[in-house]
């Protein structure tokens, strides 16, 4: 009677160890959690007409990190600039299909588990030649503004709408040969035609050079800019 009072304990405190050591085990192997989520690449460039494969590297609580293949809800500010295509545009999924729909910039939203984070995609068309109007302008230092159209195909008049290209250019400002840091220029779409609006914020007097690019291309325009 005894052996068998001891063996119901024994078997008793191995079922108590067992539940333990279950409990134990479920609460190590915890999922992780994502904590942050970056798009890759950030800044794609894409060619009117043409695709690109965007991607969603996530980091989690234990610092563990991955390219997502599911579960990321993608969107996009302006689908008449870069559209998403393909299974992504109605539910969540892996990678992105982001088409080039017009010249312009849009921004490209990627969530997951309640993380989000952006990219910018810039659509662009190829351009045999880039220009910049006016090639000089003044502007008083902390006070108002100078607007610079960029555009290509030596079509200043803008004959065709589509040579406007300014929203997709990047301006450039240097001063004395190097960087000016005081003189930002940005798209402004408000503006008829949309230009580059260049604001001059506690800029030293003297003549600043604005170079003006273009995403797949090489080619280069420069302005100055005076500040008094």
């Amino acid at each position: 009677m005894l052996t068998g009072r001891k063996l119901l304990l024994t078997l008793a405190f191995a079922a108590l160890i067992a539940l333990a050591a279950g409990i134990s085990c479920k609460g190590f192997f915890v999922n992780p959690t994502l904590t942050s989520l970056t798009i890759s690449p950030t800044a794609p460039s894409i060619q009117v007409g043409d695709k690109a494969t965007l991607q969603a590297y996530g980091v989690n609580n234990d610092g563990t990190g991955s390219y997502l293949t599911t579960g990321v809800s993608w969107s996009t500010s302006d689908s008449t600039v870069a559209a998403i295509t393909g299974t992504c545009a109605t539910q969540a999924c892996g990678s992105a299909t982001v088409q080039g729909v017009a010249t312009g910039t849009a921004t490209i939203t990627a969530s997951s588990e309640s993380v989000t984070n952006t990219a910018t995609a810039t659509v662009y068309i190829t351009i045999s030649a880039i220009g910049i109007s006016p090639t000089s302008a003044s502007l008083t230092s902390g006070s108002g503004d100078a607007y610079f159209l960029v555009y290509a195909n030596n079509d200043p008049s803008l004959t065709n709408p589509s040579d406007n290209i300014s929203s997709g250019a990047i301006l450039t400002v240097t001063y004395q040969g190097g960087s000016a840091t005081t003189v930002s220029c940005s798209y402004d779409s408000s503006y008829s035609p949309p230009e580059q609006e260049c604001i001059a914020s506690s800029a030293s007097m003297g003549a600043y050079t604005i170079t003006a690019t273009y995403p797949g291309s090489t080619l280069t325009a420069t302005a100055t800019l005076n500040i008094d």
